[in-house]
């Protein structure tokens, strides 16, 4: 028996009011003792957030007092070698992983560590920290940032990889040196711009994507995707699931938009660092872009990893992905298409491998983080002198 129908019983065996009555004023107070409940869950939460709010500006107030004493730190640590702070739009903390735009860093860091510069990684929390570098470089993506002209040494550099539709020329102009991820749009640039723009095309880690010696059984016969729905229905993910294919997906979003083939999701995340395993294991990845990077001939990294690993790609059509692989990637414009590269696939399986692997020695050469690395140390040495 529940608390609320013990309590109607004995208060009927005591009080002489009719029941009709007695069950009004006691919904009345079920009512108001629901609706005491919900108010000490919201003030709970609100102290909660309120927590929050105070840990969150405490934790600000110490960043700030550390970037005062950071470029006295970071001058006595360099110790002469040239300073680089790479700007990162990936939040600080444990989601940074999540992001893409951080393992680009942490790649590129590491290549010009070795190039005998002292490189900062500074998260967005930190854009705004002026550590007397002598060259900020800014992986512009959906985030926007202001040089900060006090420091007059410093040269600032951007590196449009993605979103370029959010990228005004005013903003270009802010800039030292422009840098984007598309040849194409580059030579569309340099006519509009004052600002020097050279083409720096995305690339891949060759320490982490690399192909292995395969056996006879190393592929399965997965489809993969390796991607966010980013609330839209990608077209290559959506027609892969319609017609059935063996495809595994690892990303978010995707589970309510599959509906009866949510199953055909992994997980909603996988760290960097697993994802070549995945790539040399599968039969073949799908892959597409962004609209406005189609619309500006930005090649995604997707296609440098995967094809880094040996592993076929199934791509949404752009005229500077089909110049630099012309006949290593399978391209669709629409649905009939599509259904064309997976006859290929299933078909011609050895011939399109073949095309893959052959790719290697010219991606660890051009579309390498080592080859970028030098191409930026020269264009940066190029403008100082």
């Amino acid at each position: 028996m529940s608390f609320w129908n013990a309590l109607k019983q004995k208060l009927r065996s005591i009080l002489p009011v009719s029941r009709t009555y007695m069950d009004s004023k006691l919904r009345e107070l079920e009512k108001e003792n629901k609706r005491q409940g919900k108010i000490l869950q919201e003030l709970q939460k609100n102290t909660q957030s309120l927590m929050d709010l105070r840990q969150y500006i405490d934790q600000e107030f110490e960043r700030r007092d550390d970037w005062g004493k950071r470029a006295a730190e970071i001058a006595r640590i360099a110790g002469g070698r040239p300073v680089w702070v790479i700007k990162c739009p990936a939040p600080d903390g444990e989601k940074k992983v999540r992001w893409g735009d951080y393992a680009y860093a942490v790649a590129l860091k590491r290549y010009l560590d070795r190039m005998g510069i002292f490189t900062i990684i500074d998260m967005k929390e930190d854009w705004n920290c002026e550590e007397n570098a002598d060259v900020v470089l800014v992986l512009r993506g959906c985030h926007f940032y202001r040089p900060d002209r006090r420091n007059e040494k410093c040269v600032y550099v951007m590196w449009n990889i993605s979103h370029p539709e959010m990228v005004t020329m005013e903003e270009y102009q802010l800039y030292d040196i422009v840098c984007v991820g598309s040849m194409h749009y580059a030579e569309e640039l340099k006519k509009k711009l004052i600002v020097p723009v050279f083409p720096l095309l995305q690339c891949t880690d060759t320490e982490l994507f690399y192909p292995e010696e395969e056996t006879e059984n190393t592929r399965n016969q997965d489809y993969i995707f390796i991607g966010n729905s980013r609330g839209v229905a990608r077209r290559c993910v959506m027609w892969a699931a319609e017609d059935k294919l063996p495809l595994k997906i690892w990303g978010s979003g995707w589970k309510a938009m599959l509906g009866q083939n949510k199953n055909m999701v992994q997980e909603l995340f996988i760290e960097n660092s697993q994802i070549p395993a995945l790539y040399r294991t599968a039969k073949v990845t799908l892959n597409d872009h962004w609209k406005d990077m189609l619309d500006f001939q930005f090649v995604n990294n997707r296609i440098f990893d995967a094809l880094a690993c040996g592993l076929p790609v199934i791509s949404d059509y752009c005229d500077e992905l089909k110049e630099i692989f012309p006949d290593a990637v399978l391209y669709y414009s629409n649905k009939e298409e599509f259904d064309q590269c997976v006859k290929e696939i299933e078909n011609n399986y050895e011939e399109v491998k073949a095309r893959v692997d052959a790719q290697w020695p010219m991606i660890k050469e051009k579309y390498s983080f080592e080859a970028r690395a030098k191409e930026l140390v020269e264009i940066v040495g190029g403008y100082k002198n």
